[in-house]
């Protein structure tokens, strides 16, 4: 069974490989698709990344050096490490992704969802290492593909699995972008696990600050819950933060990362899930990209739209009603 699969996928690559060249002219979609988008090339995927400055210049001490695995980097060393690791997208790749939103379009169509207005989306391939060899992240409608990810998804694109996964990887990413062109959206979205979204950013403490890791899929922390912590009710924001400083374990932030709960009151202090008694009230137990708000819902709607009420292995979800939310919203309940 397995010489079988090698010969499979080796009969695969070859077939591909003759096919690419006259298929291989996408870049944009048709007038009026609800996911618009095109692929950027090495040079400009390098001049967007550089370009997000907004981003680059809250990143904190202890965000650089866990992402640049070394003490005392800076700001530049971290934006030359990031650009210098952006690729050129192959033909098949591009092909690939092209083929997935599609096949993303025609479900919208065929159950009557609608998203929000967005604006056009710029895929850009990366090889990951400054994000911890993450499958993807955002800044703005760009979308930063992992070079591992395309490589291993697109190689086994005929099996079922595979192609659901880099199709969910997608809806994620894509959430990103829709709530930041829709702020309703996005508050309605929030609304289903207990937050409100304000009009202004918490200011994050110092004592937060210090171990602070900063996520280009989360643009503010706008947004709060009220947790139970020592009994009183708490109104809080989150934030992604590490346990300890890069030099005390020499490894990415995922290492030793943690969701600080930090009230909105401005006191210079937080507390961790485990201290909130109504945690997996708040966020639900869905999935355990509980991080923030932003990535939660994020994981939620991917979830949604790949795999519906049934759920990832078919027995649906510890929290149907969120997964029910979001159905009712795209089809403009």
């Amino acid at each position: 069974m397995k010489d079988n699969l090698i010969k499979k996928i080796i009969s695969v690559i070859l077939i591909t490989a003759m096919m690419v060249p006259a298929i291989c002219s996408c870049s944009s979609k048709k007038n009026g698709a609800q996911i618009p988008f095109r692929f950027a090339s090495a040079e400009e995927g390098k001049e967007l990344m550089s370009s997000n400055t907004e981003y680059y210049d809250q990143c904190s001490e202890n965000d650089i050096e866990f992402r640049l695995r070394k003490s005392g980097g800076t700001t530049d060393e971290l934006i030359e490490a990031s650009t210098v690791e952006v690729r050129d997208f192959t033909r098949f790749e591009k092909r690939y992704i092209s083929d997935r939103i599609n096949d993303m379009e025609k479900f919208l169509d065929k159950n009557g969802y609608v998203l929000p207005q967005i604006d056009e989306i710029v895929f850009i391939k990366t090889d990951m290492t400054v994000e911890g060899s993450a499958s993807g992240y955002t800044h703005g409608t760009q979308i930063y593909l992992g070079s591992a990810t395309l490589g291993v998804n697109a190689l086994l694109f005929f099996m079922p699995d595979c192609t659901a996964n880099i199709e969910n990887l997608l809806w994620h990413e894509l959430f990103h972008c829709l709530t930041r062109c829709n702020p309703e959206f996005r508050a309605q979205m929030y609304s289903l696990i207990h937050f409100t979204v304000t009009d202004h950013d918490f200011e994050i403490p110092p004592s937060v600050m210090e171990y602070y890791i900063s996520n280009p899929d989360v643009e503010h922390h706008d947004s709060y819950a009220t947790f139970i912590i020592d009994g009183q009710e708490t109104d809080c924001f989150t934030v992604f933060i590490t346990t300890k400083h890069y030099d005390e374990v020499q490894s990415d932030f995922f290492s030793c990362n943690t969701t600080a709960l930090v009230p909105i009151d401005g006191s210079d202090i937080y507390y961790t899930p485990d201290q909130a008694s109504n945690f997996d009230e708040v966020f639900g137990t869905n999935n355990t990209y509980v991080v923030d708000p932003e990535e939660c819902m994020a994981t939620n709607f991917a979830d949604a739209m790949t795999y519906g009420m049934d759920g990832r292995d078919g027995n649906g979800y510890p929290n149907p009603e969120i997964i029910e939310g979001i159905l009712d919203i795209m089809s403009g309940n």
